[in-house]
């Protein structure tokens, strides 16, 4: 889920209970709905509580030979999400999709 700091800046932080537990923080901009997180990566917000997320340079990740991932996500309830991530690997095969279901808590 999406919040914002007294500065103004986007942060995302996702937590998870299984193995032990793991917690990650992102920050951002937002523009025109165009979410641009530290690091090279992006979310475009869609109608309906949706998003697709990715590199912001996809295209760059093949050329250098690094693995990426693309994800779709939509809010199926206040405090609920799904998403869909299908995973790359260097020369931009499909090696994984996962399908992950979470609840805020």
């Amino acid at each position: 889920m999406l919040e914002r700091d007294e500065n103004g800046q986007l942060i995302q932080e996702i937590n998870s209970t299984s193995g032990g537990g793991t917690s990650i923080r992102w920050n951002g901009t937002a523009q025109d709905g165009l979410v641009t997180f530290d690091g090279g990566f992006q979310m475009t917000l869609l109608p309906g509580g949706m998003y697709l997320a990715c590199p912001t340079n996809v295209a760059k990740s093949v050329a250098e030979t690094q693995s990426f991932f693309l994800e779709f996500s939509w809010m199926e309830s206040p405090g609920k999400r799904r998403r869909l991530v299908r995973t790359f690997d260097v020369q931009g095969v499909v090696v994984s999709t996962t399908y992950i279901n979470e609840t805020k808590l």
